[in-house]
Formats: C-alpha cells, structure tokens, sequence
C-alpha cells in the first residue's frame, strides 16, 4: 500500500541505517536516497502511481499482515505496561534532546534509534537550511528503543530497584549518541559521549 523510503548522505549510510531492520527482515523493498534534492522533493510528493510515500524515519510503521500487525501491536501494549516507568525515566533524563521516548516497531538488532514525526523536518534538511543561512530552530525527535534488546531488560532491572541510580542517565545519553551517530548525525557534545564510553569500557574489562 506505500513505497518506503530512506535518505541518506550516502547508499552506505543508509543501507546501514538502524531503521530499515524490520523491512529488511519482512522482505519489504526500501528506496534509498542518497541526492540532497532528495529531501526536498519527498516532503511535497505525497504519492506515486495511488500509492503513498512514507519515510522508514518517520511516524509509525506497520508491517507484515493485519494479523501479524494485531499481534505486534498486543505485544507492544504489554511491554509499554512493563516499561512505561523506565520509558518515562529514559525521557526525563533526555529531556534536553527528545520529545518522547517509546519502544519500537521498526528495530530487531539495535537498541535504539532516533525518527520524527509524519511531518517534521530531517535532520539532513535542517543541515542543508542551515548550510544556506537559513534560520532553522532544532526539532526534538523520539528515541525509540528495542524492548527486546538485552540491554533494556538489564536497564529496566536498575531501574526497578532504583529508578535514580546514576548508571541510568549515563546509559540514556549512551543510546541517544548511538541512535545519532547510527543515522550519520553529529553529536551534541562528542566528549561527554566519549567519556561516557570509555568509563564503560574500563567497568567491562
């Protein structure tokens, strides 16, 4: 029923990108973009030949059959139940960066990444503005994260015995500089992110 699309500043970039692991794993076909014009074109063409455009970074996405989609959307219910505390502890500490944080339909592998809403700007739009000495405000996005990445089981532990344990907002700036640099963004403070990093890396070992 639509044509799924992913831009990119390279095929690279976005054949890699977080967002396409669910379509990838249905079998769906994804247009990648790579040409700047790209992300201007795609926000004014609504549709092609009756069948809509509908970025793989934006809004939400329902894949599979209705009656797959049924079943997702029950399991999705019954994690936002389970999660919903940690979720809401996850965006007060990102508060400065994301909108909303929400678990996701589009991610098998990873453990987060960054969309936007049907009608916000791109972040690479937002830098072609930018570039051409347009005043863009920076636009929130939602974090959405894998409810069935190992990672967010370990966190929703923490957090469960104490939702104001440090390792929580180290570990929410962690997915959110991931989610950015997975899409090919630029970090907000890429030191803070590396020491973040390297702190966790010398705990590990």
């Amino acid at each position: 029923e639509e044509i799924y699309f992913r831009t990119g500043q390279s095929r690279q970039a976005a054949e890699n990108s977080p967002h396409l692991e669910a379509f990838r794993d249905k079998g769906y076909e994804v247009l990648l973009l790579t040409d700047p014009v790209d992300e201007v074109w795609t926000p004014a063409t609504s549709e092609y030949k009756g069948k809509s455009l509908h970025s793989v970074g934006k809004g939400d996405v329902e894949l599979g059959s209705e009656e797959e989609r049924k079943k997702a959307e029950d399991e999705r219910k019954e994690k936002d139940r389970t999660y919903k505390p940690l979720l809401e502890t996850l965006k007060s500490r990102l508060e400065e960066h994301v909108k909303e944080v929400r678990l996701s339909a589009r991610l098998t592998s990873s453990p987060a990444c960054l969309v936007g809403d049907s009608f916000d700007m791109s972040p690479m739009m937002e830098a072609i503005m930018r570039a051409n000495g347009q005043n863009v405000p920076h636009a929130k996005r939602i974090l959405e994260v894998n409810a069935n990445h190992p990672i967010l089981d370990k966190l929703e532990a923490i957090h469960e015995q104490d939702k104001n344990d440090p390792r929580i907002a180290d570990f929410a700036e962690l997915l959110f500089g991931q989610a950015v640099l997975a899409e090919g963004g630029q970090l907000p403070d890429g030191s803070a992110f590396s020491r973040k990093l390297t702190d966790l890396m010398n705990k590990a070992l």
